[in-house]
């Protein structure tokens, strides 16, 4: 009977210190507004489409507050790295809220699809700050560009803006970033057609995405948040552009989402471990 005893209180010990999925605090993610996101890692800051100033009545602006914190580098959007932006529509971009940045804070790096940095070239004023554009241009079915910048490692993919295909001609870009030992992915305005994705089989499983960030409109019903993730090799995902007003079916759905500008949520590294491997 002690020895049954012993044996039940040990492996209720070897439970609590060696559990069947271990969780990692890879870094955080800090909502703007629409599909504005800041992405902290241990050392590395990066920005997806942080300065607009169109809502269509529809989506949520960056407060005042946080773009004053923004342009005055103040915490915890001091020493960003790099900004992504995914296409050139006035509710993910604003030319010159971000010719300014970058004018002032020439350490910062900017990713865009060639319509944003043609919107930049506009103002006449980018001779300071062309070292800092990189210009993405790629075409529909072009397979998948990778770069390293800042420490960054950026692989980037075209993938139609909703509405496809009358929206053809709008350059949406798909980043997935890795920073540190965190890799992200933002899909911007992606069109929800699988066939836009089925190609890219091999890019998605090649590397484990620890967060996404993924327009609502995919967020239908309670299957596709896991479908999603076996497509996209995904552990979490947050919706991103949703209305102000959230949609009952959201709430419904129990997925987490963002809308809420100054909300956080901690960005997590799953690993499933057998028990058996550690008895």
């Amino acid at each position: 009977m002690r020895f049954l005893i012993t044996s039940l209180l040990f492996f209720v010990v070897l439970c609590s210190t060696h559990s069947f999925a271990t969780q990692d605090v890879l870094g955080t993610a800090h909502y703007l507004g629409n599909e504005g996101v800041l992405v902290v890692g241990t050392q590395k800051k990066i920005l997806f489409d942080p300065m607009f100033n169109k809502n269509f009545q529809r989506f949520s602006l960056v407060p005042e507050s946080l773009k004053f914190k923004i342009l005055e580098n103040e915490a915890p959007f001091e020493n960003i790295d790099v900004i992504f932006i995914s296409h050139s529509h006035a509710d993910h971009f604003d030319a010159k809220e971000v010719s300014a940045y970058l004018h002032k804070y020439q350490n910062v790096q900017l990713i865009a699809p060639t319509q944003v940095i043609e919107k930049l070239k506009l103002l006449g004023d980018d001779k300071k700050i062309t070292t800092q554009l990189h210009e993405i241009s790629m075409i529909l079915g072009e397979p998948p560009k990778a770069l390293s910048l800042a420490g960054v490692q950026v692989e980037v993919i075209r993938i139609p803006h909703v509405g496809w295909p009358e929206s053809a001609d709008v350059e949406n870009l798909v980043y997935r970033v890795t920073l540190d030992d965190v890799t992200v992915m933002h899909l911007g305005d992606s069109d929800i057609n699988s066939e836009h994705y089925l190609p890219f089989s091999r890019f998605w499983a090649k590397k484990v995405t620890h967060h996404a960030f993924i327009p609502g409109v995919f967020a239908v019903n309670t299957n596709p948040e896991q479908s999603l993730k076996a497509q996209f090799n995904v552990q979490s995902i947050t919706y991103i552009h949703i209305p102000m007003n959230v949609p009952d079916t959201l709430h419904q759905l129990k997925v987490d989402f963002f809308s809420v500008p100054d909300e956080i949520r901690e960005i997590i590294n799953t690993n499933s471990s057998d028990l058996s491997s550690v008895l």
